[in-house]
Order: C-alpha cells, then sequence, then structure tokens
C-alpha cells in the first residue's frame, strides 16, 4: 500500500544529509557553530507569526467588505454571526479563510522559505488528492459498516432531492483546504523542525482536534476524538508522503462521506442532509451523538491505531524528523 502511495506521489520522501530535514522543508546551511543557518527568514516563530499575520490581515479587510456588502443589501450586520453554513455570508466568509491560508503559505513558502517548487504542493502530484480521497471514503465506510454492523446504524431511505453542492464546497473543498495548509503544512512543518515529527504530530493533532469544539455542538470529548482519529491519521499521511494533495483528499471526502454520503452530523456542526436517510440509535459513544460520527469510540479506536501504525511505518523506514537538538548533535559529530 504505502509502495503504491510513492508511485502516485512520483516521489519517495527522503532525508537531506546537509541539514537531516526532508525537501518539503526550506534548506538549512550548515553553520559551523550552531549546526543550522542564522538566517532569520528562516526562523519558525517568525515564519509562523508571519503566516498567521498575513491570514489575520486578508480575513480583516474581507470580513470588512462583507460587513459593507450586507449592510447594503439587508441592512442588517446581524447576519455575519449566523452559524449556517448555507447563508451567502457565511459561504462567502469560508472561501475567505481559503484565500487567506493560501496568501498567507505563498508569502511563507515564496518570499521567506524561496522554495520555488514546494514538493508538498507540486502540481505534478495532484494525483496524490485521488489517493487521500480514497482513504477518507475508506476509512468512513468502514466505520459506518461496523456501526450497522453493531445495529446503532441503518438505511431507511434515499433522498433524491438533496442539493449537496453547497455541503461539498463548505464542508469539503472550504475545510479541507483551508485546514489541511494550516495544519499540516504549516504547524506541522514548523514544529517539526523544532520537536521532530512526533512531536509535531502530538501537537498538530491535538491543536486539530480542540478547534472543533468551538462548532455549534462542539465538546471536549469530540475535539480529543478528531485529534485522535484524524488528527494522528492526517500527520502521519504526511509524514509517509510529504504531500499536502493526500491529506487535502482525505479530509475532503473524510467530510463529503460522513455528511452527504451516510448522513452524519459533521464535527458537531448542526443537523446534515444527506444523500442516505440514516436512522442512528444507541448510546452517544457509539453513535457520536450530537457531535456525529468522529465523536463514536468506533472511529476513534480503528484510525487511531492506523495512525501510530503509519507512524511505525515511516519511523522503521527512516522518514522521520528528529528533534533539533538531536540533529544539531548529530551534524556536529559528522
Amino acid at each position: 500500500m504505502v509502495q503504491l502511495f510513492y508511485k502516485i506521489m512520483l516521489i519517495k520522501p527522503m532525508m537531506r544529509s546537509s541539514d537531516l530535514l526532508t525537501e518539503d522543508h526550506p534548506t538549512y546551511t550548515p553553520d559551523a557553530a550552531k549546526g543550522f543557518s542564522k538566517s532569520l527568514r528562516l526562523n519558525p516563530l517568525l515564519r509562523g507569526l508571519t503566516f498567521i499575520g498575513v491570514l489575520c490581515g486578508v480575513e480583516l479587510v474581507g470580513v470588512a467588505i462583507i460587513a459593507v456588502v450586507s449592510m447594503i443589501l439587508t441592512g442588517d450586520i446581524r447576519i455575519l454571526s449566523s452559524d449556517d453554513i448555507h447563508s451567502p455570508f457565511v459561504l462567502c466568509e469560508m472561501i475567505l479563510e481559503v484565500v487567506a491560508v493560501i496568501g498567507g503559505y505563498l508569502v511563507v513558502v515564496y518570499a521567506m522559505e524561496r522554495r520555488s517548487h514546494p514538493l508538498e504542493l507540486r502540481f505534478s502530484r495532484w494525483r496524490g488528492l485521488v489517493a487521500g480521497g480514497l482513504i477518507g471514503l475508506a476509512a468512513i465506510s468502514v466505520c459506518i459498516g461496523i456501526l450497522a454492523i453493531a445495529g446503532n446504524y441503518r438505511i431507511v431511505g434515499f433522498n433524491a432531492d438533496y442539493d449537496p453542492w453547497i455541503d461539498i464546497l463548505a464542508m469539503g473543498l472550504c475545510a479541507g483546504i483551508a485546514e489541511e495548509i494550516m495544519m499540516r503544512d504549516m504547524l506541522f512543518r514548523l514544529f517539526e523542525e523544532w520537536l521532530g515529527s512526533w512531536g509535531s504530530v502530538a501537537i498538530s493533532a491535538l491543536v486539530f482536534g480542540l478547534l472543533h469544539i468551538t462548532n455549534q455542538n462542539g465538546t471536549v470529548w469530540g475535539g480529543l476524538a478528531i485529534a485522535i482519529e484524524d488528527g494522528i491519521l492526517a500527520a502521519a499521511l504526511y509524514c509517509i508522503t510529504r504531500s499536502l494533495w493526500v491529506c487535502i483528499g482525505e479530509h475532503i471526502m473524510w467530510n463529503i462521506a460522513e455528511g452527504p454520503i451516510f448522513g452524519s452530523i459533521v464535527s458537531g456542526n448542526g443537523e446534515q442532509k444527506s444523500w442516505l436517510v440514516a436512522k442512528w440509535s444507541g448510546s452517544d459513544i457509539m453513535t457520536g451523538g450530537s457531535f456525529g460520527l468522529e465523536a463514536s469510540i468506533v472511529p476513534v479506536v480503528l484510525m487511531g491505531i492506523a495512525g501510530v501504525a503509519l507512524m511505525v511505518y515511516a519511523q522503521q523506514k527512516k522518514m522521520l524528523v528528529k528533534p533539533s537538538w538531536t540533529r544539531k548533535r548529530l551534524l556536529a559529530q559528522s
């Protein structure tokens, strides 16, 4: 399976001998005293703050424009506080977030890291989007299948009138692109240069999960569940492929399969319409309750094990980045 990934992505992740980092990181010029380049633009903290600055700046300008348009068209600015993703203004805010995230990514990657052809989003590796989508679909399908066997999930009808395009745009494309760039390419990569792959997986997965607590029916358990089942899995997929295409594809299809296809609430975002009309029964620990499938113990156990297993595989194949203090020591000895 992993060898198939390498063929799809057209590259096998390799560790550079010069700085002991992978090719999705900027190249650090070894320094006799420190072991790393002293260039300020490569400082992980500064790169992170720059990304956040661009992100917030673009969003503030965009939200101000949306607010003005809202006042002109409706005379009421309160529409901006709506949680309904089907609201045109909420959709505009989600699209704006994607634009802001991509803007921050471009500034960091091209202006600061000076990587002209970033490995993680190289267009020639676009087929990773398909591979990731198949992983997301398989993961949700297996979990739904187990719940169906256990009697917690049953299909009772088909909604032919369901129009999925807003859900696909909002929960699928917008969430998948924005969150994966923020979590895997920014947060994970920057912490990886300091704490190494294992430490960065732990932090990025935890942050990724806890961000979902603020959703309409968000809970602490729901956030921790997402951190375990998809935070670890997505970070592990990134470690073995160094491809954002894979992570974005997995995220998009995870959400689409969970909500529009199988009829689960997605990450506590309220009632979800879908093609398949489903009846959920049993305890919240099995069904996920008002948070949805992601708060079920089934994906937490299955996907958590899968994510850790991929990390162990990556460790055995020497694909993981060591903590900065270990890399400095190894470079000094070489």
